[in-house]
């Protein structure tokens, strides 16, 4: 029978927004649009026990106008593809560095 496990809530180290916002160096306004792309992977490693990883990526959109809106498609449509390749890539290959360390144990 699996366990019971506590909600992501109480397993989860991550502070929230007030606290990311107040004590973060890293977050920083922009007046240009920024995209940000994410890709989210589970591992399932047995046990009933699952592992997510998780890599994102924010690309300002640098001599961008919100007004003219064809350009800011045309931008955004260029640095979506770029950033979620690049994420996606790299949870794919942390995903199989998970993946080769739990066979490798079997």
């Amino acid at each position: 029978m699996p366990k019971i496990s506590q909600n992501a809530f109480e397993q989860s180290n991550v502070p929230s927004v007030a606290e990311a916002v107040s004590s973060s160096p890293s977050v920083a306004l922009s007046s240009t649009p920024v995209l940000i792309c994410g890709v989210n992977r589970k591992i399932n490693i047995g046990n009933f026990e699952n592992v997510d990883v998780y890599a994102g990526i924010s690309l300002p959109l640098n001599n961008v106008s919100l007004e003219d809106k064809e350009a800011l498609s045309k931008a955004i449509e260029e640095a979506a593809a770029y950033g979620f390749a690049v994420v996606s890539k790299e949870t794919g290959d942390r995903y199989s560095l998970i993946k080769d360390s739990q066979q490798a144990k079997a």
